[in-house]
């Protein structure tokens, strides 16, 4: 078939798709109020899969990493005592990560989140606001629960690199 018998056919097959509609609308219109409308022949298209994967992600922090961490640096787990550390003064207060909700805190600072970027229930990727005092920062930070049971937080560097650190749960 050649390109200019393209506009030929299509004029030749207008009033065969139109009359078809027409059919369509026809019977529509006869069904009595009290039937079912006709069903669409066509199933609802689905959305695309950029609409699905960019759905709005959970403002917080996975539930099964709530409560307070000790880092990983004991060689043992931490006792109650390693992880109330105004029993001790303050010795391990730059040890120790409290995972709420809302962010993180952390020795004199932590973060709320601004932005989540990936989460499942045993994994997060935001970007906090770590402001303190009153110079505006945040950073961009995972979290990931271990088989262990540990807790990884990998902090970006901001120059590629990752400063990764490992926290066992306090005891309750």
């Amino acid at each position: 078939m050649t390109f200019g018998a393209l506009p030929r056919l299509a004029a030749l097959s207008l009033p065969f798709l139109l009359a078809a509609c027409d059919r369509a609308g026809d019977e529509a219109a006869e069904r009595l109020p009290d039937q079912a409308p006709l069903e669409e022949s066509t199933p609802a298209p689905t959305p695309p899969l950029s609409e699905t994967r960019n759905a709005p992600l959970a403002k917080t922090m996975p539930s099964a990493m709530h409560g307070d961490w000790h880092k990983d640096d004991l060689g043992r787990t931490p006792t109650p005592q390693d992880c109330d550390p105004r029993l001790r003064g303050n010795i391990d207060w730059d040890r120790l990560i409290t995972v709420r909700d809302e962010g993180y805190s952390y020795f004199e600072t932590g973060g709320r989140i601004m932005e989540v970027h990936a989460r499942t229930d045993r994994m997060i990727d935001a970007t906090f606001d770590t402001t303190y005092a009153d110079t505006p920062t945040s950073e961009r930070r995972d979290f990931a629960l271990q088989p262990g049971g540990t807790l990884v937080v990998n902090a970006d560097k901001g120059n590629g690199g990752m400063d990764v650190t490992r926290y066992i749960r306090c005891p309750e």
